[in-house]
């Protein structure tokens, strides 16, 4: 699964699309056409991967305070192995992804949390934080804005209220450190040529300037992936990383 990395700092945004999905399905369908064919498949075969019930047994699960990893000499644990391990599963089931082989899942859960991690360290470095009152604050808007659906995903993803509101504490220092430390543009001419790439696949795309907006999100999103990945690559050349289950 490539630049699995970005599961991670992805996997609040997946819960949250997750709860909102219906709204989603009733709104823009030039975005949905976009992505669609940005991803090559069809509207039916993502119904059908999103369809793909997943269960994670207690065998696949660690004790909270077992080490499953360690970077530059502080140890990860269960506490957050388990809940960064079902997500990733059950996303990737979602998306019909194989998720038969649980050791290989065990190594992308420990990859999504030893990157993690380097993120989180070289942001606290540079002095970018996230108080619990910030946390908080943005866990509060979210339920607001989906209520019951929220609550329903987190469950659907085996997460309690801290194990949400941890993986959100990552994702938003993540949200600061691109913001400092990355420099993303996007510009018309890229744009354009996106554009042409998807309507070449589909001639009924819709005319650029009603697409210009969602093409220029979706192309800032390739870059930023890029662009962290390739930090995050820097960052592991110089860790010290153990895995320990």
């Amino acid at each position: 699964m490539k630049k699995l990395i970005l599961l991670g700092f992805t996997l609040t945004l997946a819960i949250v699309l997750a709860a909102c999905g219906d709204d989603n399905a009733e709104g823009d369908n030039s975005n949905e056409q976009a992505t669609e064919q940005e991803q090559g498949s069809s509207s039916e075969e993502g119904q059908q991967q999103q369809q793909q019930k997943v269960e994670v047994t207690d065998e696949e699960k660690v004790a909270a305070d077992k080490a499953v990893a360690s970077v530059n000499g502080e140890e990860i644990k269960g506490d957050r192995y388990n809940p960064t391990y079902s997500q990733l599963k059950i996303t990737m089931g979602q998306y019909g992804q194989d998720v038969s082989d649980q050791e290989k899942l065990k190594e992308q859960a420990i990859t999504v949390l030893v990157e993690q991690h380097l993120i989180r360290e070289d942001a606290k470095s540079k002095g970018i934080e996230v108080s619990d009152k910030e946390v908080q604050s943005e866990f509060d808007t979210l339920k607001e804005q989906n209520g019951d659906q929220l609550t329903a995903a987190m469950e659907q993803f085996q997460l309690n209220e801290e194990q949400f509101k941890t993986m959100l504490k990552d994702d938003l220092i993540t949200t600061k450190y691109i913001d400092s430390q990355l420099d993303i543009k996007v510009t018309d001419k890229e744009i354009e040529e996106y554009y042409n790439q998807i309507k070449e696949q589909n001639q009924e795309i819709g005319e650029l300037k009603d697409l210009e907006e969602q093409i220029k999100a979706q192309v800032e999103q390739q870059k930023t992936n890029e662009q962290l990945q390739a930090k995050v690559d820097e960052l592991k050349k110089d860790a010290e990383v153990e895995t320990l289950i």
